[in-house]
């Protein structure tokens, strides 16, 4: 039972061609094993029709032969039939008098030493399949009143017998000659199948190249020519794709209207807490106006983050780490940083250019806060994955405290303040990307944030 399971969970993971080309493999089989039990079948009746016949063709010969000499029925010794003359020729010829009493035999039967049964009932229109001194035969027989010159009538037994093991041989001549064609021609369907798969399938090969051109970010559409079978399937994932642009720029749209219409009462309230002379409550609402604003940014970031995707985008690396550099620079340019980016050429990001660059700019720059002289980001890509790494020679991040940064269920309302905002959205991008972060110790003391993305 557990191997029934185990195969049936391996062939639903088999492609439509392996699946089509075993059924039909199958079916040629089992045709032509048909054809093969059928033909053989016919074949042997026939033969036996045949010995049948020529056999009864020998008894009339016989009989044609067959004269009357002194009131006794004579038969020459020497017959047409080379084989009745010849020993071991498988064809041996009797004629036996009612009660059983050998009247003639052939040459051929000398070296049997048993006579035939007459208790059997023997026909000139049937076979009847006996056992002679090991040896199995096929007999006709005909019993023929003769009727002497002298007026007396005798009833004589013409038997012809051939040793089945005749036939036998011709029957297995046969079967393996219609087996050898069987099997070539077999082959050759097998084999003509396999090609005509491969021609009806093509559709189905180009739509699925299309489809993987559009999930790794190469192509934004099916396009193509394609069956009126394929049509339905290749429309609607256009359509889909349509629907996703159109929603994820409607929630940019609903959050872009959000974030001014929330930008604007914040602003005020922030104005008008600066005329208030108790420094000490400024303070105080200062920060908790602050900490709304960050939570409103977190959750409109977030928002759009797990609006997600149905297919993946792609996106160079290069040009969008660089810009962050170059911003990067001019924001802490008070500080003197030294901050460089070493890039793998062609790097590809597998998602939209806002991701990215949330990704890269929030650590980076969380590393540009910390960092002493110099923040080192290094990005390495394979057909597999994407790695980008960040390092600077700050105080670094203690281990006990990198689970606590790291938890992704945090919300940013649980965390303590100070903790920053760049942190949760860089955890939920790489939630919807299955990435992953790790927080390691650089050389001088400083904290490597390592990030790893599946392509």
């Amino acid at each position: 039972m557990l191997g029934f399971y185990k195969n049936h969970f391996i062939l639903k993971n088999w492609s439509l061609k392996r699946r089509l080309t075993l059924v039909s493999a199958i079916v040629i089989l089992l045709a032509f094993y048909a054809i093969y039990v059928v033909t053989k079948t016919a074949y042997i009746n026939a033969s036996k029709t045949s010995v049948q016949e020529s056999l009864a063709a020998q008894i009339y010969a016989l009989l044609a032969v067959a004269e009357d000499q002194d009131a006794q029925l004579s038969i020459p010794t020497i017959l047409r039939n080379d084989r009745l003359n010849h020993l071991n020729s498988g064809l041996v010829a009797y004629v036996l008098d009612i009660d059983g009493r050998l009247i003639w035999r052939s040459r051929s039967s000398d070296n049997l030493s048993k006579l035939p049964d007459i208790s059997l009932s023997y026909s000139l229109q049937k076979l009847i399949e006996s056992r002679i001194d090991g040896q199995t035969m096929f007999w006709v027989g005909d019993k023929v009143i003769w009727e002497h010159e002298t007026g007396v009538e005798r009833q004589y037994l013409f038997l012809i017998g051939e040793k089945k093991s005749i036939m036998n041989s011709q029957v297995r001549q046969y079967k393996k000659v219609i087996a050898t064609w069987l099997w070539v021609t077999t082959f050759i369907l097998i084999l003509v199948l396999f090609f005509a798969l491969n021609f009806s399938l093509r559709p189905l090969k180009d739509a699925q190249k299309q489809i993987e051109l559009v999930r790794r970010g190469d192509k934004e559409r099916v396009t193509g020519e394609f069956p009126v079978e394929l049509k339905p399937l290749t429309s609607s994932i256009n359509s889909l794709l349509d629907s996703e642009t159109v929603q994820k720029q409607r929630y940019r749209d609903t959050l872009g209207n959000l974030a001014h219409s929330l930008k604007t009462p914040l602003a005020i309230i922030t104005s008008e807490l600066q005329k208030e002379k108790n420094e000490l409550e400024q303070e105080i609402v200062m920060t908790q106006v602050e900490r709304i604003s960050q939570i409103v940014s977190y959750q409109l970031n977030r928002s759009v983050v797990s609006a997600g995707q149905t297919l993946k985008r792609k996106s160079l690396v290069e040009p969008e780490v660089l810009k962050i550099v170059e911003a990067l620079n001019k924001v802490h340019a008070a500080k003197s940083l030294s901050i460089t980016a070493e890039i793998a050429a062609e790097s590809f990001f597998p998602g939209e250019t806002g991701d990215l660059m949330e990704l890269v700019g929030n650590l980076a720059d969380n590393a540009c806060k910390w960092a002493e002289t110099k923040v080192e980001l290094s990005i390495t890509s394979n057909q597999t994955r994407l790695e980008i790494k960040i390092e600077d020679d700050g105080p670094g991040i203690p281990p006990e405290k990198r689970a606590l940064i790291l938890d992704r269920g945090k919300r940013l309302d649980q965390q303590a303040e100070g903790q920053g905002l760049g942190l949760s959205i860089v955890m939920d991008i790489l939630k919807t990307y299955r990435g992953n972060l790790d927080i390691e110790s650089s050389s001088s003391g400083g904290a490597i944030f390592l990030l790893t993305i599946p392509l």
